[in-house]
């Protein structure tokens, strides 16, 4: 089974992708977004903490996001692969995380790092919104639900996060900008690291994705 971190700055489309996988190549998604959001829905203490720093924009520290991440990755088959999302945030997670993978006898095969200009990063972020009920993402340009407003699958009235205010995004991209680099030369290093360019459509970085993986 294949184990893959997926990575990139706020609207660089990473999510998405690893949708298509999950629909289209057996991957289970592991993300620390719906962690949070999750966990918090259901009143975890440990997830309500982690909500005074996700809400503003900020970085949840480490030994909580690993503490709820050691908890919430007993939801997910272990038959399947494994996509996780954005839960090495800083080069300090990188044991961290390198022990969980141990823990399940699983090993890091590739680490994928989209790529994205700040000003396009805020520009999408700032147009997303989201069904409050059961998460689904959508967006007024990549996205469009069918009725305007409503989730597609469930009905709700749609929202904007509160980090999805221009204001909190250029927070997360500063954060973002800040650790990025030294993540990159710890999985450059180890010979995982694949770049992927998330300026083009969702179906062509898509396909780049698909190839670079050997899916």
């Amino acid at each position: 089974m294949k184990t893959i971190l997926f990575h990139g700055p706020s609207g660089s489309g990473k999510d998405t992708q690893v949708d298509l996988l999950v629909d289209k190549y057996e991957f289970e998604n592991i993300g620390t977004g719906e962690m949070f959001r999750t966990m918090y829905k259901e009143a975890d203490l440990e997830a309500i903490k982690a909500y005074s720093y996700w809400s503003k924009g900020k970085f949840v520290p480490n030994d909580l996001v690993y503490s709820m991440l050691n908890r919430w990755i007993e939801k997910f088959d272990e038959q399947y692969n494994w996509a996780f999302v954005s839960v090495v945030r800083e080069v300090g997670q990188i044991p961290m995380f390198d022990r969980l993978l141990k823990s399940h006898n699983r090993t890091l095969d590739y680490f994928v790092h989209f790529t994205l200009s700040e000003q396009a990063a805020i520009e999408r972020m700032s147009l997303r919104t989201v069904c409050p009920y059961c998460d689904t993402t959508y967006h007024s340009i990549y996205k469009v639900e069918k009725v305007k407003g409503y989730c597609d699958k469930c009905g709700t009235k749609l929202i904007q996060r509160e980090d999805d205010q221009p204001e909190k995004i250029k927070s997360r991209l500063e954060e973002y900008n800040r650790t990025i680099s030294p993540i990159l030369e710890v999985y450059r290093k180890r010979g995982v690291l694949i770049e992927i360019d998330a300026t083009p459509s969702i179906e062509a970085i898509h396909k780049e994705v698909v190839t670079k993986l050997g899916l």
